[in-house]
């Protein structure tokens, strides 16, 4: 289940929700309007010599590293 950004239109709030299905309705947890627009949302990836570890990593050691 994926979780989507999104901004209201009446109060301007921006919030996550996680979303179960496509008929879902979403309400802005500030106002209550169902007013609200997705936003398009960046998701981190590991590069290096990014401050993360290569591989997009948790453990620097646990992959046999240096």
């Amino acid at each position: 289940m994926p979780v989507y950004e999104y901004r209201c239109r009446k109060c301007d709030e921006k919030f996550e929700e996680l979303v179960r299905n496509e008929r879902q309705k979403i309400a802005c947890p500030k106002c209550r309007t169902k007013k609200v627009e997705k936003l398009f949302s960046v998701f981190g990836i590991g590069l290096p010599g990014a401050g993360a570890p290569a591989g997009g990593g948790g453990c620097g050691g646990c992959s046999g590293g240096s």
